[in-house]
């Protein structure tokens, strides 16, 4: 026996006490329940959420209510020694503010008095349940969740948002199985869903620098390294000239001033030429005598005699025409050697400037001003930053690309595992898939019942309880109640869970009478042969429907608890008053 009694501060709510093998909690139906009332106003099911609250669930939000603020609820457990394998009860009290500390009171189980509940789950996990330290499924409250049903959705969950590998893990361990092994299925899980999250959110354009497409990656950091070596190399061969700007300024006076010389030598060149020709225009001069002959002949042909005085003034003119010719060609003369003169002398100091330049660009070619290789650094640091960034990239979508590869490998050594466990586990297996078969054959005349266990192709163990015909709601929670049986006995058996379990009359509420008392007959027997406690709680009316169509099949009187809950009145109910 697991459970010995249930209490709490308040003196109006009823304590229950429990004895072993099936223990039925009734809640009393009266005329005076309105039809749309709930039925659970008497208070039944809130003794299930009590049981889970203090075994560390959480708090029930119906409970958080003023009337239950300075109140405790308390449980009398078995609990399990630390230093032998007996057990003795030890009162559990867990008060509603605050609700993160768990009282002891009695036995030895635990040292100490007051536990953290995070302290009180770990302890569950290693006494009660035996869970492996390296073990992170299952987990004490998902055990709970199957051990003291409060959802009844599916035979196989014992909550709605339980994943399919968690469902697998519990009813594993339940069984025999290794949670360990069942538990990597955990890891390829997380797996899948980062890959789909990842490639989710690039086609979304969440992750706009994210590129998946390894080849372009490979591409394009190809290219970035090649510019970077480049750059790197042009770094290396530069030679820092500190003068740099000094040189280069010299440069351009040099070019500026060897510009000024060409423009002086064009000009005069052009000058040159303007002289040589204007030199071979001038008239050739005639002496003055030669000219005084041929006026006198003219004259004389006409007749006419000049006088001594004319011919002297003419030869004083001609003489005087004679001397500017002259000296005109003297001055052109001394023009034009000055200006050939200025054109060679243009030449050669052109040369030696040119040659000037020549050394200076030669050392700007070679050299790099300082500012210039600093920018160069930077240059290359923002490269070699392109390219982290690329490889960093690459790497991402390699991991993202090689999470499939990773999860194939993953998933094939894994069904491998948990097929071979299933195998050297085969005999505890068979044992719990017999026990199914014989329950659904005691149940059901007409129907076969099979216990299926297997790995699934993801690496998850499936546990699936079938019971042939349709697939009512009926016949569900026949098939909870079987598993729920098979699973709590195979657990008990490898000391893998306390003995008691729960149901609460949801799970029986649609299943048919006749079936109801069966399942009833086979708690009450499996609870005495295996030494657990199989505690119900139904309603009376249910309860007397059961036992009238069972031709007395089921008789509920051993098992009824003293304590009866009451819809007839306010204080008929557990809590001894109705909520707000």
């Amino acid at each position: 026996m697991f459970l010995g009694r249930l209490s709490c501060s308040d003196p109006r709510f009823k304590t229950l006490t429990f004895h072993e093998g099936l223990n039925i909690l009734v809640a009393d139906r009266t005329e005076v329940s309105e039809q749309g009332e709930s039925r659970n106003s008497s208070g039944k099911t809130s003794f299930v959420k009590i049981l889970r609250y203090l075994v560390g669930g959480d708090l029930p939000p119906e409970f958080r209510s003023h009337h239950l603020d300075n109140h405790v609820f308390s449980a009398e457990l078995a609990l399990p020694q630390s230093h032998s394998g007996d057990s003795s009860f030890a009162t559990v009290t867990r008060g509603i503010r605050p609700s993160n500390r768990v009282r002891f009171v009695g036995g030895t189980a635990l040292g100490d008095p007051e536990y953290r509940l995070d302290e009180w789950k770990t302890w569950q996990a290693r006494q009660l349940f035996h869970i492996p330290e390296g073990a992170e499924r299952p987990t004490t409250g998902q055990l709970w969740a199957q051990l003291v049903r409060t959802w009844f959705g599916s035979p196989v969950k014992g909550f709605s948002a339980e994943s399919d590998w968690e469902s697998g893990v519990r009813l594993g361990f339940m069984l025999g199985l290794s949670p360990e092994i069942l538990g990597r299925a955990g890891e390829l899980d997380r797996l899948e869903k980062q890959g789909k999250a990842i490639r989710k959110a690039v086609r979304d354009g969440a992750l706009t620098h994210l590129n998946l497409d390894e080849s372009d990656l490979r591409a394009e950091l190809v290219k970035a390294r090649r510019h970077r070596d480049h750059m790197q190399e042009q770094l290396h061969s530069f030679r820092v000239d500190e003068q740099y700007s000094e040189h280069q300024h010299e440069a351009d006076n040099l070019t500026r001033e060897i510009e000024r010389l060409n423009n002086e030598g064009l000009s005069l060149q052009r000058r040159v030429r303007e002289l040589r020709q204007t030199l071979l225009n001038e008239v050739t001069v005639t002496s003055s005598q030669e000219l005084t002959d041929k006026v006198e002949r003219v004259y004389a042909e006409i007749g006419v005699t000049l006088p001594d005085l004319i011919l002297r003034r003419y030869t004083d003119v001609a003489a005087f025409h004679e001397s500017v010719v002259r000296n005109r060609r003297m001055f052109l003369q001394q023009e034009l050697d000055a200006a050939e003169a200025r054109l060679t002398a243009i030449d050669r100091e052109r040369t030696i400037l040119d040659q000037r330049r020549s050394r200076v660009l030669v050392l700007l070619r070679e050299t790099v001003a300082l500012d210039t290789f600093l920018s160069g650094q930077r240059d290359l640091a923002a490269r070699e930053a392109v390219v982290a960034d690329i490889e960093r990239r690459l790497a991402d979508a390699q991991t993202i690309s090689s999470i499939s590869d990773t999860m194939k490998i993953k998933t094939a050594e894994l069904v491998a595992a948990v097929r071979t466990e299933t195998q050297d586990r085969g005999e505890q297996l068979e044992e719990s898939i017999s026990l199914f078969n014989e329950l659904g054959a005691e149940i059901y005349s007409d129907r076969d019942a099979t216990l299926l266990i297997r790995a699934s192709a993801k690496g998850v163990l499936k546990v699936e309880p079938r019971i042939s015909g349709d697939a009512s709601t009926g016949v569900k929670s026949v098939e909870t109640f079987m598993l729920d049986l098979v699973c709590t006995i195979a657990a008990i058996k490898a000391g893998r869970a306390p003995r008691i379990l729960v149901h609460d009359s949801p799970l029986f509420d649609p299943i048919d009478s006749r079936q109801v008392a069966s399942c009833l007959n086979i708690g009450a027997r499996l609870a005495d042969q295996y030494g657990f406690q199989y505690i119900v709680a139904l309603n009376s009316d249910f309860l007397d429907s059961v036992q009238s169509q069972s031709d007395g099949a089921f008789d509920a009187t051993p098992y009824v608890l003293d304590r009866r809950l009451t819809d007839e009145s306010d204080t008929g109910g557990l809590f001894g008053f109705r909520f707000d």
